[in-house]
C-alpha cells in the first residue's frame, strides 16, 4: 500500500497517512525518523502493529506502530485531538 502524510502531530509523534484507496491511518514513529507532511510512505499499512515501511521520498526505512487503519479523514482528526 502506498499513501501520503496529510498530518504530523508532532508532540506524540503521529502522522496520518492518506492511501490510494482514499482511506487513512494513522502511525506512530517509533525509530525517531523524521517524517514531513507530503512525504510518500508505502508498506503494510493496512494491518495494526509493529511495521517497518518505507518513506519513498526521503529513501529511507521508518519504524512505525499502526494505531488506526481503514479511517476517515474525520475520524483522524478526532483521534489526534484525542491525543492531546
Amino acid at each position: 500500500m502506498r499513501g501520503v502524510v496529510v498530518y504530523h502531530e508532532h508532540h506524540h509523534g503521529l502522522i496520518a497517512i492518506h492511501d490510494d484507496r482514499d482511506e487513512f491511518a494513522v502511525v506512530e514513529l517509533v525509530g525517531g525518523q523524521v517524517v514531513e507532511r507530503g512525504d510518500v510512505i508505502s508498506g503494510d499499512i493496512e494491518n495494526h502493529g509493529s511495521q517497518t515501511l518505507m518513506n519513498e521520498t526521503k529513501n529511507e526505512q521508518i519504524n512505525v506502530l499502526i494505531q488506526g487503519i481503514g479511517m476517515t479523514e474525520t475520524q483522524v482528526i478526532q483521534m489526534l485531538q484525542n491525543t492531546h
